[in-house]
């Protein structure tokens, strides 16, 4: 294809031990020889971290999308940053959209080539003379390439193809397995029902080489607790209810930092609205993309989108926000300090992408689908009771269907910015209200597959008739 070629960068030595993993990012510069020691596993595997965390997709693209498209943020018609999102005004020629698919696709062609040549270093473990601990350090970095591969195509298919639980036979991504694809090569695109099920042998792998290895690195990296937040979204949007609540119980073991029930107190209020702004791993964070003032993403950050570009929340996303809710205190007017950034450096944020937050709401669900109230009540009261008038959990809703309505406000004033509403929205079946259109149900939308991409002629299968899908006026 196209867009999806050989984009092999190796990045910076960030001095990653084993067992001390280091917080910088994950800066690149090209080299020639590939995969022919333990570092070069750890130089692919930085440069897909790299990716993941650049703007085109979860430094801000991909993650505006999950709001700017689901009636939370809008963009500033003067500034013109994503203004097109959330007017709903979509192209096929759409500048960000092709950004995401083309980064999303460098993610996984970096993971497959950095897990191909891993594999082959540990095949050739005692040629090379690899220690315990460096086999270790080995099988650890291809988990972790495995995880952020099943990670940019959860992204992808919720994008580029109709949810699963909607039509799974229907056209999902081209997918790559065990080798990268060519340059020029042509490929078709599988199953919805087919990508998922890549989706869930990359978390598998992922799990058993992180249990393999014995390393659990910091939530800046997509270690044993990221492994399993992933695992419980991904199953969440199969419906696979249970195994989503199980992974989401042993992201919030793995972490260790309270039950995530309402008797937790981790974090403590003044922590959580302070954790903001601050480059510390905090009690919420899973996987969380690290950022510095070297290395920040500039006029391209979601705290620009979200500042000096203009970007605000719609007053349908503010009206969730109770006034005793300390969450307000992460609002400025309309918009949002999530990513206010250093007192020296405003465009430097972590990026949060899994937090113990999400976890707790997601088991509340899965218990709240099954009747289990009591549970569910429980476990959503370890953030509904940021709203200082939720005094307990008497005060939460007693049937199911008033918890999930609940569980669904309660994800806005919880994640608002952090981009879950789109994929929250085609999970759940909910309808959208945006201003000037009928209550718009995403679940029937897909966004189309780049232009350039299909008149490049190697990935031809357009969603024919994505048009018809869009909001009406």
């Amino acid at each position: 294809m196209k867009n999806i070629k050989s984009l092999l960068l190796a990045v910076l030595t960030l001095g990653i031990s084993a067992c001390d993993f280091d917080t910088e990012n994950y800066q690149q510069i090209p080299t020639e020889d590939a995969y022919q020691s333990l570092q070069d596993i750890q130089n692919g595997m930085n440069g897909a971290y790299y990716a993941v965390g650049n703007y085109p997709f979860l430094g801000n693209y991909a993650t505006a999308y999950g709001d700017f498209c689901a009636g939370i943020s809008n963009g500033s018609r003067s500034s013109g940053h994503f203004y097109y999102q959330s007017a709903w005004i979509v192209q096929d020629t759409d500048s960000e959209l092709e950004s995401i698919w083309n980064y999303g696709f460098k993610i996984i062609d970096r993971c497959t080539r950095t897990i191909q040549g891993g594999k082959e270093i540990l095949a050739n473990a005692s040629t090379l003379n690899l220690d315990e601990d460096e086999i270790a350090e080995a099988k650890s970095y291809i988990s972790q390439c495995h995880a952020m591969k099943a990670l940019a195509y959860y992204y992808l298919v919720n994008l580029f193809a109709y949810p699963y639980q909607s039509n799974p036979s229907g056209l999902g991504l081209p997918l790559v397995v065990d080798e990268p694809i060519k340059e020029f090569e042509n490929i078709d695109r599988a199953s919805v029902e087919a990508t998922y099920a890549q989706i869930k042998s990359d978390i598998e792998d992922a799990e058993t080489l992180a249990e393999e290895s014995g390393i659990v690195p910091s939530a800046f990296y997509m270690g044993p607790m990221a492994i399993q937040a992933l695992k419980a979204r991904v199953y969440m949007a199969l419906g696979e209810y249970e195994t989503a609540k199980n992974a989401a119980l042993a992201a919030i073991e793995l972490k260790g930092k309270g039950n995530g029930k309402g008797n937790d107190n981790e974090p403590i209020d003044e922590a959580y609205v302070s954790m903001w702004t601050s480059l510390a791993i905090t009690s919420e964070d899973l996987f969380t993309i690290a950022k510095s003032e070297n290395d920040n993403l500039s006029a391209n950050s979601l705290n620009t989108l979200y500042g000096s570009y203009g970007a605000t929340f719609t007053n349908e996303a503010l009206s969730v926000f109770g006034p005793n809710d300390i969450r307000t205190r992460l609002l400025d007017g309309n918009t949002t300090l999530k990513y206010a950034g250093l007192p020296t450096s405003a465009a430097t944020s972590n990026i949060p992408v899994f937090r113990k937050s999400e976890m707790s709401l997601i088991i509340a669900e899965v218990d709240a689908r099954a009747g289990r109230i009591d549970d569910a009540k429980d476990y959503l009261f370890y953030t509904a009771k940021r709203d200082k008038d939720i005094a307990s959990v008497d005060d939460l809703p007693s049937t199911t269907e008033g918890l999930l309505e609940f569980i669904s406000d309660e994800r806005i004033r919880e994640f608002a910015g952090e981009g879950h509403r789109f994929y929250d929205a085609r999970r759940m079946g909910l309808k959208i209200n945006i201003q000037g259109y009928q209550p718009f149900d995403i679940a029937n939308f897909v966004f189309p597959i780049p232009a350039n991409e299909i008149n490049a002629g190697f990935c031809t299968q357009q969603n024919e008739g994505w048009e018809s899908g869009l909001p009406q006026r």
